[in-house]
């Protein structure tokens, strides 16, 4: 069944993590989401691109979901299914193509371009538009010159440091990044420093890289016990554990870092925190894909791709684990308390 249906859609979502494919049949919208169907970062896009749809106008067009569950899964399975969702967009001929999250895109962008009645309209890319551009062009700057457009997920990084000094009362002195080796924890590691880029807080960045549990833990002491980092930002999106050769992904590895790191947890997002990390300023998933149903709306209403440019993720929220908060002593002043959009615990 499929995660979310606003629209009402003719034709069930199909997850393909569990291996079943139906027929390729007449259908307007594809929605390819990158991770799991209740994945925290994917789910509320999807939710929200389908949401658009409907409040636009468009609640009779049918769609179909496919969750590619990339965290875990291996990249011979996901190819497969790749391989399949490329000979539906074929058969199908969708007005829409939705990817969440940059694997979906990665792996399809380039075939949607060799189908000009399809368009395709991204959330959540963190990648920078330049290496999707450069390989197969569909963008002069941000305005489309094919049939792709979309939001880029701005992490809010400048924020999240301004609010960091906040809460210590002082400029920062170091944060430490601590990412996974999969390819999102690579894109997101670039992706915090290119954000922080030419600002004040440019040179306070020392990168720890974790290909597997064991060496997270031991980066995880070592950045617990390094007097000059204030702070860390947690990236370990999907990373290898050798005791049961699985891939952990964030809400099983929340626990090993907060119990190992007595220091600041910036978390990405707001569902992070929810996994006990302290917060500060958070993308809105739900909002960014809002966005990128609306940019289709303008489309299914007559508009002309190169007036529907790519944008950055417009809104922000701030999130404050209020547990974590206290196991690390912190106490937010009054003023600093009365911006939190979102107590966690």
């Amino acid at each position: 069944m499929c995660l979310h249906q606003s629209v009402r859609a003719g034709v069930a979502a199909l997850a393909l993590s569990l291996g079943a494919f139906a027929p390729a049949m007449a259908t307007d919208v594809f929605l390819v989401a990158s991770y799991h169907e209740t994945d925290v970062c994917g789910q509320p896009q999807y939710k929200a691109a389908m949401d658009a749809l409907k409040q636009g106008g468009f609640a009779n067009l049918t769609s179909k979901g496919y969750f590619l569950d990339t965290r875990v899964r291996s990249k011979e399975d996901v190819a497969k299914d790749i391989e399949q969702i490329k000979k539906d967009i074929r058969a199908a001929k969708p007005k829409f193509v939705f990817t969440i999250d940059d694997p979906a895109f990665a792996m399809l962008y380039e075939e949607v371009l060799k189908q000009p009645d399809t368009k395709l309209v991204f959330t959540g890319l963190n990648r920078s538009l330049d290496f999707y551009n450069q390989k197969a062009p569909f963008l002069s700057k941000r305005t489309p010159s094919a049939n792709i457009t979309g939001i880029f997920e701005y992490i809010f990084m400048r924020e999240q440091f301004d609010m960091l000094e906040t809460v210590l009362k002082r400029p920062v002195k170091k944060v430490a990044v601590l990412h996974s080796t999969d390819p999102v924890g690579i894109i997101l590691k670039d992706q915090i420093m290119a954000e922080l880029k030419g600002t004040k807080y440019e040179d306070s960045l020392v990168m720890f890289a974790a290909e597997d549990i064991p060496t997270m833990l031991k980066h995880a002491k070592t950045i617990n016990d390094t007097t000059d980092i204030d702070a860390y930002i947690p990236v370990t999106m999907s990373t290898v554990d050798p005791s049961d050769n699985t891939r952990k992904t964030m809400e099983k590895v929340a626990p090993m870092l907060t119990k190992a790191i007595r220091k600041i947890d910036i978390s990405l997002n707001s569902s992070f925190t929810e996994y006990g990390f302290f917060g500060g300023v958070s993308i809105d998933f739900y909002q960014m894909g809002f966005q990128s149903g609306f940019q289709a709306v303008k489309l299914l209403k007559g508009g002309a791709i190169k007036d529907a440019p790519v944008e950055d993720a417009k809104r922000s929220i701030i999130a404050i684990n209020r547990k974590r908060m206290q196991e690390l002593g912190i106490k937010l002043s009054p003023q600093a308390q009365g911006v939190v959009d979102k107590w966690i615990q």
